[in-house]
């Protein structure tokens, strides 16, 4: 009975042993990858703010809401991705850094780098044209309809290039003046047949001629050159003055 009871002891101390290893290991475990939990959190939090569909549908109609809300699920699912990969490999670095690992700080350096240079193109190629779908689906102050344009960047241009050929294009004036902000320059020659295309509006030359002015190019810089040397025309004038206006409103 005594050595029953002895065992049954000794048992128990081995398993409350085992228990407080396992529970110390857990918390050790947590502990390492609580930084990387918190880090996530936050970058989901964070773009799911973001790409909030009210950020850019203060009145929106049913067909423009689930547009929006298609194009921005597509851009917070690649972004969040993204900028996941690009947060927890920063805290790795620090942590390793912390811990004097320079080597290891070398090497996820420049993963780190690389990942974000070569990743961050096509993500953003990927989305750009989901930002075009905000863009033309937005209901917001007029102050605020670039914003799509200037979230996306460069790789929007060549979307945005082709779409402002139709006269139709709603938002077209907003359209040219975003290839302006994201100096995409490859857009010349298309602004280039608007500006000297007597048919169209002369407020849409004129953002045609401020947009090839903001370029600065040899090329666009010739484009002005020629127009305004054989601008003998009312209407030609009339698009200077306004681009000219356009640029220095004061």
């Amino acid at each position: 009975m005594v050595f029953s009871a002895l065992f049954a002891n000794i048992a128990m101390r081995r398993k409350t042993c085992v228990y407080l290893r396992v529970s110390s290991n857990r918390m050790t475990v947590l502990k390492k990858l609580l930084p990387y939990i918190l880090t996530s959190l936050a970058v989901i939090g964070l773009w799911r703010v973001f790409t909030m569909t009210d950020n850019y549908a203060w009145s929106p109609k049913g067909k423009e809401r689930l547009m929006l809300d298609i194009a921005l699920t597509t851009i917070f699912i690649y972004k969040t991705i993204f900028w996941l990969v690009v947060a927890n490999l920063s805290v790795f670095i620090i942590k390793s850094s912390f811990k004097k690992r320079y080597k290891i700080v070398g090497i996820a350096a420049l993963i780190s780098v690389t990942f974000y240079f070569t990743a961050g193109q096509i993500v953003d190629k990927n989305c750009a044209f989901s930002y075009y779908m905000v863009f033309v689906n937005q209901s917001v102050a007029e102050e605020y309809l670039q914003d799509p344009i200037k979230e996306a960047g460069y790789h929007i241009g060549p979307i945005l290039t082709e779409k402002i050929k139709d006269k139709q294009m709603e938002l077209r004036r907003y359209a040219i003046g975003g290839l302006g902000n994201i100096k995409y320059k490859p857009a010349t020659e298309t602004l280039k047949k608007i500006l000297v295309d007597t048919t169209e509006t002369d407020y849409l030359r004129a953002d045609a001629f401020v947009v090839l002015t903001k370029f600065n190019t040899e090329t666009s810089n010739k484009v002005l050159s020629n127009f305004k040397s054989s601008a003998i025309y009312t209407s030609d004038k009339k698009v200077i003055e306004l681009g000219n206006y356009f640029l220095h409103p004061n």
